[in-house]
């Protein structure tokens, strides 16, 4: 299979990124020998483009990315959106109200074009997360309404988070967006909760990706450890997965790599640069 027949979709967290949030020399270089071979390279991922981009400096991605786990489809090249999908945000705007009023610790985050807006106090912050998602900013629930929403993410006590999934049921919200629980390996003794526009993820533009023209007539991989990699791989042509993938990541998959801490990317690319690769 050669690079000029294919594209590759590849989450970032505990995928292309080790443990520590960098991309390795190794991944880097394979990366690069793929795509001047005529490869396209893609990312998949839930951060947004303005957060992605701190984190891939040098990295020779060539395509259009799927990013805000599936909301948004953007063109790195053009500096653009080729696609999106908007949560509801006034539903949303009410279970941040709900969370600022009666779970005043919960670390609450919009997700825009650009930027993360933390809506909460800074005090209330998940520290390792925060860390690795910037850029971001600290404004009031008020001050975020007038741009658009793609998601929100919720980090508080599971108890407490358990408290909203009857707020929502008992104001009628429960339909207004999917949720999603969901943990990271940034900080893995914590769940939070993803509130995500109706029917969207990273499989369902995955699938508007497809009627690109870039995209037309290259056999799809996609590449993912973690839940909300399921419908990615499913859309996909060929899944892949690192070795530290969950068991419902594993059970889809096609092609099984080294863990992302062992240059997973790297290690897909010379399959398919192996003679008679079939991957």
């Amino acid at each position: 299979m050669q690079p000029n027949q294919t594209a590759i979709f590849c989450d970032l967290d505990g995928t292309l990124f080790d443990h520590n949030g960098t991309v390795s020399a190794q991944n880097r270089a394979a990366i690069r020998r793929y795509t001047e071979a005529g490869g396209l390279f893609a990312i998949a991922t839930g951060r947004c483009p303005g957060n992605m981009m701190e984190y891939l400096e040098g990295v020779a991605f060539n395509a259009p990315s799927i990013v805000l786990n599936g909301a948004g489809v953007y063109d790195r090249e053009r500096d653009r959106f080729l696609y999106t999908q908007f949560i509801d945000r006034d539903a949303v705007a009410e279970v941040l109200f709900e969370c600022r009023a009666h779970h005043p610790s919960f670390d609450l985050q919009v997700y825009t074009e650009r930027d993360i807006l933390y809506v909460s106090p800074e005090a209330t912050v998940n520290r390792p997360f925060w860390e690795l998602h910037r850029s971001s900013h600290f404004v009031s629930i008020e001050d975020a309404l007038p741009v658009p929403w793609f998601k929100s993410l919720l980090f508080g006590d599971r108890d407490e988070l358990r408290e909203i999934e009857a707020f929502l049921l008992r104001r009628g919200l429960s339909d207004r967006f999917d949720r999603v629980y969901a943990a990271t390996d940034i900080v893995p003794d914590q769940e939070y909760l993803e509130l995500l526009p109706k029917n969207v993820n990273k499989g369902t533009a995955l699938h508007e990706c497809r009627s690109l023209d870039c995209y037309r007539n290259r056999t799809l991989i996609a590449v993912g450890d973690y839940n909300n990699d399921l419908e990615l791989l499913t859309e996909a042509d060929i899944a892949a997965s690192p070795a530290n993938a969950n068991d419902a990541v594993k059970a889809i998959t096609d092609v099984f790599l080294p863990s992302n801490n062992d240059s997973a990317i790297a290690a897909l690319i010379d399959r398919l640069d192996a003679p008679e690769a079939h991957v």
